[in-house]
């Protein structure tokens, strides 16, 4: 790399050692980034608890049975805004580990879902060049309920992300009925 494209920040050497390293930030940070989901969601609960034992005490003022809910709507909100910002930043770090899987390590044709992302992911390749020779799309993990593998359909919706959606809405639902009923 000379100096002028490191002073501009350009990445010119594309090589293995490189690449490998690339692909290890992009785990860790995909990584760090799914894990901070179910932090802030953890923290979120507390909060809510907090505001709703004050919100429902007996000695509570009106006051505080509007600005409670109140607060609530809006930390939901807030708290919902930086969930799907997560799951923008995850999906495109994920896309760049698959890119990095298919396009520089050759994991293609019947290897096109053995790496880390492609198999979290099991994105078809888009490419007419990239389709030759690559196995059917795995099918969706299909978790147990009570010991029963739920069916393809039900198990498309039993994702972090729908159950992430479920908490923020229903939050947002409770809350906003409260303060309409309280005002």
């Amino acid at each position: 790399m000379n100096e002028s494209d490191a002073s501009a920040g350009k990445q010119t050497d594309r090589g293995p050692d490189n690449i490998r390293t690339e692909y290890e930030s992009v785990v860790e940070y995909h990584g760090s980034t799914v894990s901070s989901r179910f932090t802030i969601a953890g923290l979120y609960v507390a909060a809510i608890g907090f505001i709703a034992s004050a919100v429902f005490a007996e000695n509570a003022t009106w006051l505080a049975r509007v600005v409670g809910p109140a607060l609530a709507w809006w930390l939901t909100v807030c708290i919902w805004i930086l969930e799907l910002r997560s799951r923008a930043l995850y999906t495109n770090l994920a896309h760049r580990g698959i890119d990095i899987e298919h396009r520089h390590w050759g994991l293609v044709a019947e290897k096109w879902y053995d790496g880390f992302f492609s198999r979290q992911y099991k994105e078809k390749p888009t490419e007419e060049a990239d389709k030759a020779n690559v196995p059917p799309r795995p099918g969706r993990d299909r978790p147990k309920l009570f010991g029963i593998k739920l069916s393809e359909q039900t198990s498309r919706i039993i994702t972090h992300s729908w159950g992430f959606d479920l908490l923020y809405a229903g939050s947002l639902f409770f809350w906003t009925t409260l303060l309409l009923v309280w005002v």
